[in-house]
């Protein structure tokens, strides 16, 4: 068996490698040009279902919002080594066949054929579409996967077409090559084996290496994912255990005059620079805003559809209005500010015929993305179904033709690409939530230091400490910063908002003494409440703590 093996390895492997980096790049051509999902992502999606939420967490906080496309990478070269090892076993399996019946060797011959290849792809379909999907809570071939089972069966059928017909040939030409070694004394046949592996794998190496290349470039949203801030975590040391829960009376807030601060966060965020996440992993849906429909179903008397035309036909509203992801990490830049423009989601909704028994509004996207928020908020008047932001029609990053904008609500309930809406009875579990986070989602308080910046190295003279505090709908009443680890607070002058649902701009006047200071920030919304000290990581519902740096005076 031994022998059989090594056989089969120096006959198949280099052939299966660089057979699977044809298949890999033909998926990448299929997904660039045709946009036929990648398996990559179907099953990764699956996958992220299984994936336990500390991981999930780890992975987050090690690498950011890179850590999808490092995902995204691992699965693409776990798929091609899967490939790999299931070309070699096909091979082996088909030896030991040939050595061990007669019947078998004339119906298959020595060299492979196209019967070979047909079984590899059929092998590699069955292990994937109907063993793999399964596993992964897929459905049988891909049922349950977003696409169904003609988008699943499409999405592989390229590259395991391109890896079979390739490996079979590619194995043909080794086997012919190494029959004939007896007539080139120059090189046995093992150092013609090594040879060739070694040719083969290299060129594999280099087709995936461009492959990958050329995904980050098609990627969405990579941009997006650089130079994200990475907050500084507490040093040691630093306790705000005295820190109070909630002030009676709430303090009312005091705007100041406003001097403009070097490094302080823009107002009104430009959208360009709007925070942008998405779970896809490698491109956003691109929906055709002449055939766009949304549709207003479920316990409804009147369901309906709206075009793009039909919406923005509407009523028209306008609001500033701040959006954070779930995912922000405490002193993170997943926050924005922008004017958006869209209409009343309850009065979309009351048209519909509201049935008694309705709990909840279930929304769905493009991009196959679901959720659902009380359907109190929905009916809310300060909902909208927005469609331009700061004056513009949204991009596709951010949900065009339609997204919702919700109050008081993390980003993962402000649905983006937006295809139907649907009220419902209640207990709908949706996409983040299968994978482990919060059901209800609601903004935690929050401040963060855009100026100065972590480490940092300052003049000894007069300065200004700046940033940003923000508490949903529930407005921002105070903001304290200290300059001595928590020791002592001193209230920070606010910058009016530009309305109830936004963030708040606030700036400190501080003349630093020579030396290292650690300074911090909290926010007490309008209800007297004060920003929790407590740190926790973003998973499962929001990041929160006080946001700490480092500084140095001279």
């Amino acid at each position: 068996m031994r022998r059989l093996l090594y056989r089969a390895s120096r006959e198949a492997l280099g052939p299966a490698l660089l057979a699977s980096s044809l298949g890999t790049l033909t998926m990448f051509v299929a997904r660039y040009f045709f946009n036929i999902p990648t398996p990559a992502e179907l099953y990764g999606d699956r996958l992220t279902v299984l994936m336990p939420v500390n991981l999930f967490s780890a992975l987050l906080q090690t690498f950011g919002q890179s850590a999808k496309h490092i995902f995204f990478v691992s699965l693409v070269v776990g798929a091609a080594l899967f490939a790999v090892l299931v070309g070699v076993l096909y091979w082996a399996l088909r030896l030991y066949v040939v050595s061990k019946s007669a019947g078998a060797s004339a119906r298959l011959g020595s060299s492979p054929g196209w019967m070979d290849g047909a079984l590899v792809a059929a092998l590699l379909l069955v292990l994937t579409d109907a063993l793999l999907a399964p596993l992964l809570g897929g459905g049988f071939f891909g049922a349950r996967f977003q696409t169904g089972v003609g988008g699943a069966l499409l999405s592989l059928l390229p590259p395991i077409s391109v890896f079979s017909v390739a490996f079979i040939l590619l194995v043909r030409r080794n086997v012919q090559e190494l029959e004939t070694t007896t007539q080139r004394p120059a090189l046995t046949e093992a150092q013609l084996s090594r040879r060739r592996l070694l040719g083969q794998g290299a060129f594999a190496a280099a087709v995936v290496a461009g492959g990958v290349v050329a995904w980050r470039f098609i990627a969405s949203g990579l941009g997006a994912s650089l130079g994200l801030r990475t907050p500084s975590s507490r040093p040691a040391g630093v306790n705000f255990a005295n820190t109070p829960k909630h002030i009676d009376p709430p303090p009312t807030p005091e705007y100041g005059d406003w001097t403009p601060v070097a490094g302080q966060t823009a107002e009104i965020t430009p959208t360009s620079e709007f925070y942008y996440v998405s779970k896809s992993i490698v491109d956003d849906p691109r929906v055709d805003a002449k055939t766009w429909k949304l549709e207003i179903k479920g316990l409804a008397s009147h369901p309906y559809t709206l075009t793009y035309a039909q919406l923005k036909a509407l009523p028209r509203i306008e609001r500033y209005h701040t959006l954070e992801c779930i995912s922000n990490e405490v002193g993170g830049n997943l926050m924005s500010n922008a004017l958006f423009a869209g209409v009343s989601l309850a009065d979309a909704l009351q048209k519909a015929g509201i049935q008694s028994g309705a709990a909840e509004l279930i929304f769905a996207a493009a991009d196959g993305y679901s959720d659902s928020i009380p359907l109190s908020l929905a009916l809310d008047p300060r909902s909208l179904i927005v469609y331009e932001i700061n004056g513009d029609p949204l991009p596709v990053p951010h949900g065009f033709p339609a997204r919702l904008l919700v109050p008081g609500l993390y980003g993962m309930k402000n649905g983006k690409w937006l295809t139907s809406l649907t009220l419902g009875a209640g207990g709908y579990t949706g996409y983040w939530e299968e994978r482990g986070w919060t059901r209800t989602a609601g903004v935690k308080t929050t401040a963060r230091i855009d100026q100065p910046v972590d480490s940092d190295t300052l003049p000894s003279r007069p300065t200004f400490i700046a940033g940003v505090a923000y508490a949903a709908d529930r407005g921002i009443a105070r903001v304290d910063v200290s300059v001595d680890a928590g020791a002592t607070w001193q209230a920070a002058t606010l910058r009016r908002p530009l309305g109830n649902l936004t963030w708040t701009l606030w700036e400190f006047p501080w003349r630093p003494e020579p030396g290292g200071h650690y300074i911090a920030v909290r926010a007490i919304d309008l209800n007297g409440d004060v920003q929790s000290p407590e740190e926790a990581n973003p998973i499962p519902d929001g990041a929160s703590g006080f946001h700490v740096i480092h500084v140095t005076a001279r």
